[in-house]
């Protein structure tokens, strides 16, 4: 164990992923054989995220074993822990996420990325689809769990449907996919969380003479959801809505001016 552990920090208990860049700052690794110390110095607002069913086993025995029981903020498990060790863990943790085999994550170096990052809310980290009752639950970096019913997620422009038991993340939490189907976490949040609607609301007004301003004023005006551009990925929309690319041009633009109705020329006035 490398640091000493703070509030807001992120402890993850297990065996090391091999990782294409730095960690984040406010991450620290934990291996099994020091769990007993990690939990020594685990302040109260730590958030624990256990990579294995074997590790949250390490680290119920460490907490039964301190001398001092505390109570912590939340424990994320990747691989869901025994059923049975569930009551005992919530006797330790404010929450726990993930206890359900159904649970899917966001690939485990971007997660990390999105829960120490500074935009956490609004992107997904995981969540599970419940068929019997057709709803979606999607974890944010923060967290928070928005629910969602199926028929919010309804066919693409190019008839693409969603297969709710396919589900997955990618793109650092921006995109929610259903098999082929792709949702962006921008216009789930736009239609679910009113504080999220009133933050982007200023947002554009900052940025409203942008073109990628534009393209998602006129959008919305067109009731058409960022998946109804045939050709073009609803990721792509997303990131130039929030002009994180370059202005589209030639067939890019020329779907864009189709789809929403009006000449190519003329979508910046908005």
């Amino acid at each position: 164990m490398a640091k000493t552990l703070g509030p807001e920090q992120y402890v993850v208990l297990g065996r090391m992923p091999k990782f294409r860049r730095p960690l984040p700052p406010k991450v620290t690794f934990c291996r099994t054989s020091e769990i007993a110390q990690c939990v020594r110095e685990l302040a109260a607002r730590s958030v624990v995220i256990s990579l294995e069913s074997s590790s949250t086993d390490a680290l119920m025995k460490a907490m039964l074993g301190a001398e001092r029981k505390r109570r912590f903020e939340e424990l994320v498990t990747i691989e869901p822990p025994k059923a049975s060790s569930v009551p005992l863990l919530r006797g330790f943790f404010r929450d726990i996420v993930g206890a359900v085999g159904a649970y899917r994550w966001l690939p485990f170096e971007e997660l990390l990325t999105v829960i120490a990052g500074k935009d956490q809310a609004n992107r997904f980290i995981g969540g599970v689809a419940d068929v019997e009752n057709e709803t979606v639950a999607l974890l944010r970096g923060n967290s928070q769990t928005t629910v969602v019913p199926f028929s919010f997620f309804e066919p693409s422009g190019n008839g693409v449907a969603p297969d709710f038991t396919r589900l997955s993340f990618t793109d650092y939490g921006h995109t929610v996919v259903f098999g082929e189907y792709e949702a962006s976490a921008d216009a789930i949040l736009y239609e679910t969380d009113v504080d999220y609607r009133r933050k982007l609301t200023k947002e554009r007004k900052r940025n409203e003479r942008s073109f990628g301003a534009s393209l998602q004023r006129l959008r919305l005006q067109k009731r058409l959801k960022r998946s109804d551009f045939a050709g073009i990925s609803s990721k792509t929309i997303a990131r130039i809505e929030r002009n994180e690319v370059e202005k589209p041009h030639g067939k890019t633009l020329e779907t864009l001016a189709q789809r929403l109705g009006v000449p190519a020329d003329q979508i910046e006035t908005y």
